[in-house]
Protein backbone atom coordinates (compact mmCIF):
# COMPACT_ATOMS: atom_id res chain seq x y z
CA UNK A 1 0.00 0.00 0.00
CA UNK A 2 3.18 2.21 0.73
CA UNK A 3 4.66 1.60 -2.39
CA UNK A 4 0.75 2.95 -4.18
CA UNK A 5 1.00 6.22 -2.31
CA UNK A 6 4.75 6.48 -3.38
CA UNK A 7 4.18 6.21 -6.78
CA UNK A 8 0.49 8.40 -6.71
CA UNK A 9 2.45 10.93 -4.72
CA UNK A 10 5.48 10.91 -7.40
CA UNK A 11 2.59 11.24 -10.84
CA UNK A 12 1.58 13.82 -9.24
CA UNK A 13 4.83 15.71 -8.88
CA UNK A 14 5.63 15.01 -12.40
CA UNK A 15 2.87 16.31 -13.52
CA UNK A 16 2.95 19.60 -12.09
CA UNK A 17 6.35 20.19 -13.13
CA UNK A 18 5.52 19.50 -16.60
CA UNK A 19 2.85 22.16 -16.70
CA UNK A 20 5.11 24.55 -15.20
CA UNK A 21 8.13 24.04 -17.82
CA UNK A 22 7.98 26.08 -20.96
CA UNK A 23 6.74 24.66 -23.84
CA UNK A 24 4.38 21.94 -22.16
CA UNK A 25 1.65 23.61 -23.96
CA UNK A 26 -0.12 24.47 -21.25
CA UNK A 27 -1.16 28.46 -20.87
CA UNK A 28 -2.11 29.67 -17.33
CA UNK A 29 -5.40 30.62 -16.79
CA UNK A 30 -6.81 33.18 -15.11
CA UNK A 31 -8.33 31.94 -11.87
CA UNK A 32 -11.64 33.88 -10.39
CA UNK A 33 -11.30 34.25 -6.43
CA UNK A 34 -14.56 34.63 -4.57
CA UNK A 35 -14.07 36.30 -1.05
CA UNK A 36 -16.81 35.46 1.06
CA UNK A 37 -17.81 37.82 3.69
CA UNK A 38 -20.93 38.46 6.14
CA UNK A 39 -23.51 40.16 4.62
CA UNK A 40 -24.03 43.70 6.27
CA UNK A 41 -26.40 43.31 9.57
CA UNK A 42 -29.53 45.18 9.21
CA UNK A 43 -29.68 47.97 11.56
CA UNK A 44 -32.03 48.48 14.20
CA UNK A 45 -34.51 51.29 13.67
CA UNK A 46 -34.56 53.79 16.19
CA UNK A 47 -38.25 54.26 18.06
CA UNK A 48 -39.18 56.35 20.21
CA UNK A 49 -40.05 55.46 23.95
CA UNK A 50 -41.62 56.89 26.73
CA UNK A 51 -39.38 57.81 29.71
CA UNK A 52 -41.11 57.92 33.15
CA UNK A 53 -39.63 60.38 35.16
CA UNK A 54 -40.64 61.06 38.85
CA UNK A 55 -42.99 63.96 39.80
CA UNK A 56 -41.52 66.73 41.59
CA UNK A 57 -43.25 67.82 44.50
CA UNK A 58 -42.75 71.30 45.18
CA UNK A 59 -41.28 72.39 48.34
CA UNK A 60 -43.59 73.82 50.92
CA UNK A 61 -41.95 76.74 53.26
CA UNK A 62 -44.15 77.31 56.14
CA UNK A 63 -44.05 80.24 58.17
CA UNK A 64 -42.27 80.56 61.31
CA UNK A 65 -41.59 77.12 60.80
CA UNK A 66 -38.17 75.38 60.50
CA UNK A 67 -37.16 74.74 57.18
CA UNK A 68 -38.19 71.27 56.21
CA UNK A 69 -35.85 68.30 55.21
CA UNK A 70 -38.15 65.24 55.11
CA UNK A 71 -38.25 63.71 51.29
CA UNK A 72 -41.68 62.39 50.14
CA UNK A 73 -41.17 59.08 48.96
CA UNK A 74 -37.66 58.38 51.34
CA UNK A 75 -37.33 57.03 54.60
CA UNK A 76 -37.07 59.04 58.16
CA UNK A 77 -36.93 58.60 61.43
CA UNK A 78 -37.21 59.86 64.48
CA UNK A 79 -34.44 62.29 65.78
CA UNK A 80 -32.64 61.36 69.44
CA UNK A 81 -33.27 64.19 71.74
CA UNK A 82 -32.05 64.75 75.34
CA UNK A 83 -35.27 63.92 77.27
CA UNK A 84 -35.84 60.63 75.35
CA UNK A 85 -39.45 62.55 73.84
CA UNK A 86 -41.44 59.93 71.62
CA UNK A 87 -42.59 61.68 68.50
CA UNK A 88 -46.76 61.55 68.45
CA UNK A 89 -48.76 60.14 65.31
CA UNK A 90 -51.71 61.61 64.36
CA UNK A 91 -54.52 61.01 62.73
CA UNK A 92 -54.34 64.14 60.76
CA UNK A 93 -52.32 66.91 60.33
CA UNK A 94 -52.71 69.43 63.55
CA UNK A 95 -52.62 68.66 67.15
CA UNK A 96 -56.16 68.98 67.16
CA UNK A 97 -56.39 65.62 65.50
CA UNK A 98 -56.09 62.03 67.80
CA UNK A 99 -52.98 60.40 68.50
CA UNK A 100 -52.81 56.79 67.06
CA UNK A 101 -49.07 55.89 68.05
CA UNK A 102 -45.90 56.96 69.20
CA UNK A 103 -43.06 56.39 67.81
CA UNK A 104 -39.79 55.71 69.84
CA UNK A 105 -36.58 57.55 69.41
CA UNK A 106 -34.71 55.85 65.92
CA UNK A 107 -37.80 54.45 64.70
CA UNK A 108 -37.50 54.32 60.75
CA UNK A 109 -40.69 55.68 58.60
CA UNK A 110 -41.40 55.90 54.93
CA UNK A 111 -42.74 59.46 54.06
CA UNK A 112 -45.57 59.85 51.91
CA UNK A 113 -46.94 63.44 51.76
CA UNK A 114 -46.14 66.12 53.03
CA UNK A 115 -45.45 69.61 54.10
CA UNK A 116 -49.02 70.63 55.44
CA UNK A 117 -48.55 73.69 57.79
CA UNK A 118 -50.91 73.91 60.59
CA UNK A 119 -50.14 75.87 63.54
CA UNK A 120 -46.11 76.51 64.19
CA UNK A 121 -45.38 72.85 62.68
CA UNK A 122 -44.64 71.62 59.11
CA UNK A 123 -46.60 67.77 58.80
CA UNK A 124 -45.88 65.18 56.80
CA UNK A 125 -47.76 62.04 56.54
CA UNK A 126 -46.07 58.44 57.41
CA UNK A 127 -46.07 54.77 57.33
CA UNK A 128 -44.82 53.28 60.53
CA UNK A 129 -44.95 49.21 60.34
CA UNK A 130 -48.20 49.91 58.42
CA UNK A 131 -50.25 52.58 60.48
CA UNK A 132 -50.81 55.48 58.03
CA UNK A 133 -50.75 58.97 60.37
CA UNK A 134 -49.28 62.71 60.52
CA UNK A 135 -45.85 64.03 62.31
CA UNK A 136 -44.75 67.04 63.25
CA UNK A 137 -41.55 67.57 61.55
CA UNK A 138 -40.11 70.19 64.78
CA UNK A 139 -40.59 73.16 66.75
CA UNK A 140 -38.45 76.37 67.49
CA UNK A 141 -35.03 74.75 65.59
CA UNK A 142 -35.88 71.15 67.47
CA UNK A 143 -36.43 68.67 64.66
CA UNK A 144 -38.47 65.45 65.70
CA UNK A 145 -37.75 63.58 62.96
CA UNK A 146 -35.07 63.82 59.94
CA UNK A 147 -34.53 62.30 56.90
CA UNK A 148 -32.70 58.79 56.79
CA UNK A 149 -31.35 57.94 53.56
CA UNK A 150 -29.77 54.53 53.68
CA UNK A 151 -28.45 53.84 50.75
Amino acid sequence: MSSFVACLLGCCLLLALCACSPGSGLEPTATTLLRLTAAPSETATPTATAAVYPTLTPHVYCADVPESFLIVGERGRVTLTDDGRWLNLRAGPGTDNDVIAQLAPLEEFLVLDGARCSGPYAWFQIDFRGTVGWIAEGYDGQYYAEPWLTG
